[in-house]
Protein backbone atom coordinates (compact mmCIF):
# COMPACT_ATOMS: atom_id res chain seq x y z
CA UNK A 1 0.00 0.00 0.00
CA UNK A 2 1.46 3.66 -0.85
CA UNK A 3 0.25 6.56 0.26
CA UNK A 4 0.24 10.66 -0.58
CA UNK A 5 -0.17 13.92 0.63
CA UNK A 6 -1.39 16.28 -1.86
CA UNK A 7 -2.08 19.11 1.00
CA UNK A 8 -6.03 18.43 1.16
CA UNK A 9 -6.05 14.14 0.14
CA UNK A 10 -4.30 11.57 1.84
CA UNK A 11 -4.47 9.61 -1.50
CA UNK A 12 -4.03 5.37 -1.13
CA UNK A 13 -3.15 3.30 -3.78
CA UNK A 14 -2.61 -0.48 -4.48
CA UNK A 15 0.59 -0.11 -5.62
CA UNK A 16 -0.81 -2.20 -8.85
CA UNK A 17 -2.19 -0.57 -12.14
CA UNK A 18 -6.19 -1.23 -12.18
CA UNK A 19 -7.66 -3.36 -15.04
CA UNK A 20 -9.84 -1.09 -15.45
CA UNK A 21 -10.76 3.06 -16.43
CA UNK A 22 -11.58 4.63 -13.26
CA UNK A 23 -14.93 6.62 -14.17
CA UNK A 24 -16.27 7.59 -10.63
CA UNK A 25 -16.31 6.66 -6.81
CA UNK A 26 -18.34 5.04 -4.22
CA UNK A 27 -18.63 7.85 -1.26
CA UNK A 28 -18.34 7.05 2.47
CA UNK A 29 -18.84 9.82 5.30
CA UNK A 30 -17.32 9.94 8.94
CA UNK A 31 -16.52 12.25 11.42
CA UNK A 32 -13.50 9.88 12.34
CA UNK A 33 -11.24 10.60 9.09
CA UNK A 34 -8.75 7.76 11.05
CA UNK A 35 -12.30 5.29 10.39
CA UNK A 36 -12.14 5.84 6.93
CA UNK A 37 -8.93 5.28 6.24
CA UNK A 38 -9.04 1.85 7.72
CA UNK A 39 -11.86 1.24 5.35
CA UNK A 40 -9.75 1.86 2.52
CA UNK A 41 -6.95 0.66 3.42
CA UNK A 42 -9.52 -2.81 4.18
CA UNK A 43 -10.90 -2.55 0.49
CA UNK A 44 -7.79 -1.94 -1.17
CA UNK A 45 -5.99 -4.74 0.53
CA UNK A 46 -9.05 -7.59 0.25
CA UNK A 47 -11.45 -6.50 -1.56
CA UNK A 48 -9.94 -5.13 -5.20
CA UNK A 49 -9.89 -1.82 -4.83
CA UNK A 50 -6.70 0.26 -5.99
CA UNK A 51 -7.02 3.94 -5.14
CA UNK A 52 -9.33 5.75 -2.79
CA UNK A 53 -8.69 9.45 -0.87
CA UNK A 54 -9.72 10.97 2.09
CA UNK A 55 -9.89 14.81 3.02
CA UNK A 56 -7.92 15.34 6.03
CA UNK A 57 -9.18 18.82 6.59
CA UNK A 58 -13.11 19.80 6.64
CA UNK A 59 -14.66 22.89 4.71
CA UNK A 60 -15.93 25.30 6.96
CA UNK A 61 -19.47 23.71 7.89
CA UNK A 62 -18.86 20.25 7.29
CA UNK A 63 -18.62 17.72 10.33
CA UNK A 64 -17.28 14.43 8.27
CA UNK A 65 -14.87 13.46 6.14
CA UNK A 66 -15.15 11.62 2.76
CA UNK A 67 -13.64 8.64 1.45
CA UNK A 68 -13.91 8.53 -2.04
CA UNK A 69 -13.11 4.78 -3.57
CA UNK A 70 -12.85 4.88 -6.69
CA UNK A 71 -13.96 2.19 -9.23
CA UNK A 72 -15.25 2.05 -13.19
CA UNK A 73 -18.83 1.47 -12.62
CA UNK A 74 -21.44 0.88 -10.04
CA UNK A 75 -21.65 -2.68 -10.32
CA UNK A 76 -19.96 -3.54 -6.27
CA UNK A 77 -22.72 -0.50 -4.62
CA UNK A 78 -24.61 -3.57 -3.26
CA UNK A 79 -21.85 -5.65 -1.92
CA UNK A 80 -20.31 -2.25 -0.21
CA UNK A 81 -23.64 -1.43 1.14
CA UNK A 82 -23.66 -4.97 2.41
CA UNK A 83 -19.60 -4.60 4.03
CA UNK A 84 -21.10 -0.76 5.13
CA UNK A 85 -23.86 -2.50 7.49
CA UNK A 86 -21.88 -5.53 8.92
CA UNK A 87 -18.22 -4.29 9.61
CA UNK A 88 -18.25 -0.14 8.57
CA UNK A 89 -21.34 1.47 10.19
CA UNK A 90 -20.78 4.82 8.64
CA UNK A 91 -22.42 6.75 6.15
CA UNK A 92 -22.86 5.41 2.15
CA UNK A 93 -23.69 7.05 -0.36
CA UNK A 94 -23.25 4.81 -3.09
CA UNK A 95 -21.58 5.58 -6.58
CA UNK A 96 -20.64 8.70 -8.01
CA UNK A 97 -19.36 9.09 -11.45
CA UNK A 98 -16.70 11.73 -12.23
CA UNK A 99 -18.58 13.25 -15.15
CA UNK A 100 -21.83 14.31 -12.28
CA UNK A 101 -18.34 15.50 -10.17
CA UNK A 102 -17.35 17.49 -13.14
CA UNK A 103 -20.83 18.68 -13.97
CA UNK A 104 -21.00 20.34 -10.13
CA UNK A 105 -23.76 17.60 -8.72
CA UNK A 106 -23.12 17.64 -4.73
CA UNK A 107 -26.07 16.24 -2.24
CA UNK A 108 -28.37 19.28 -0.91
CA UNK A 109 -27.08 17.94 2.37
CA UNK A 110 -23.60 18.87 1.65
CA UNK A 111 -24.47 21.82 0.23
CA UNK A 112 -26.93 23.18 2.30
CA UNK A 113 -23.51 23.37 4.94
CA UNK A 114 -21.55 25.23 2.94
CA UNK A 115 -20.61 29.29 2.30
CA UNK A 116 -22.37 31.15 -0.31
CA UNK A 117 -19.28 31.32 -1.95
CA UNK A 118 -17.70 27.65 -1.74
CA UNK A 119 -21.26 26.54 -2.72
CA UNK A 120 -20.63 28.54 -6.08
CA UNK A 121 -17.61 26.92 -6.21
CA UNK A 122 -18.76 23.51 -6.10
CA UNK A 123 -21.94 24.00 -8.26
CA UNK A 124 -20.06 25.39 -11.14
CA UNK A 125 -19.72 23.08 -13.69
CA UNK A 126 -16.17 21.95 -14.38
CA UNK A 127 -16.61 21.44 -17.82
CA UNK A 128 -17.29 24.18 -20.35
CA UNK A 129 -19.45 22.23 -22.94
CA UNK A 130 -19.99 18.17 -21.91
CA UNK A 131 -19.03 15.96 -25.16
CA UNK A 132 -20.34 12.66 -25.58
CA UNK A 133 -17.45 10.13 -25.64
CA UNK A 134 -14.80 13.20 -26.04
CA UNK A 135 -12.61 14.73 -24.09
CA UNK A 136 -12.44 18.24 -22.82
CA UNK A 137 -9.21 20.04 -22.67
CA UNK A 138 -9.97 20.52 -18.47
CA UNK A 139 -11.29 16.88 -18.32
CA UNK A 140 -7.83 15.90 -20.05
CA UNK A 141 -6.03 18.33 -17.50
CA UNK A 142 -7.99 16.43 -14.38
CA UNK A 143 -7.06 13.16 -15.89
CA UNK A 144 -3.24 14.16 -16.05
CA UNK A 145 -3.71 15.75 -12.47
CA UNK A 146 -5.22 12.22 -11.42
CA UNK A 147 -2.24 10.08 -13.20
CA UNK A 148 0.64 12.17 -11.58
CA UNK A 149 -0.78 11.88 -8.01
CA UNK A 150 -1.00 8.51 -8.79
CA UNK A 151 2.72 7.64 -10.40
CA UNK A 152 4.32 9.59 -7.39
CA UNK A 153 2.76 7.24 -5.31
Amino acid sequence: MKTKFDGYWIWLFSGEKPNYEITGKYLFFCEDKDKLIEIATNEIENHGFHEAKVNVNLLEGQTEHVLCLYYNDDSRKHELAERNKQEYGVKYRYWKSDLATLQGQYSKEFLDKLKKTDRRYFTKPKLKRLKTRKSTPKKVQARKRAKRIRQDA
